[in-house]
């Protein structure tokens, strides 16, 4: 996972929020990609901890209300593994678009994140999605990678 929001953890109610506001980020382009799904159900499941009660994640498609998860998220810390999380499943299917972003900037001002910080982590995750192809030896490869991620 992203290495700055490792040591971040939500309670049961923040994980099933931050899963419906993904999947709310999937729906943007009205396609969920394989990728985005796959991405979102890992979310998702490494959020129940063997719990009894956690909801399934087809159960979960909802995804919910403009305002609904308003003052969910409490910390800091907490919307940035949200918003983080937003722009990697936008990014899932190679390709951040605008449609995208516009819906990523709304969850940020939704759960009270100011706007540069949505800057600041779009800049992070462009970083991070680099790093992971930085030891592929295809060099130009990696080079269009980054020209394409702005």
């Amino acid at each position: 996972m992203f290495p700055l929001l490792e040591n971040v953890s939500l309670d049961a109610g923040q994980s099933i929020a931050a899963t419906r506001l993904l999947l709310r980020i999937a729906h943007v382009d009205g396609v969920r990609t394989a990728e985005e799904v796959a991405l979102i159900r890992w979310f998702h499941d490494s959020g129940c901890d063997d719990r009894v009660d956690w909801p399934a994640f087809d159960s979960l498609q909802a995804t919910g209300q403009t305002g609904e998860f308003a003052g969910i998220f409490v910390e800091a810390a907490e919307r940035d593994l949200v918003i983080a999380t937003c722009l990697m499943v936008a990014y899932a299917d190679g390709a951040l678009t605008s449609d995208e972003l516009v819906a990523v900037r709304g969850v940020a001002e939704e759960i009270g994140m100011p706007p540069a910080r949505v800057d600041e982590l779009l800049a992070l995750v462009k970083d991070y999605i680099l790093s992971q192809l930085a030891s592929l030896p295809d060099a130009g490869s990696v080079a269009v990678v980054a020209r394409e991620l702005g």
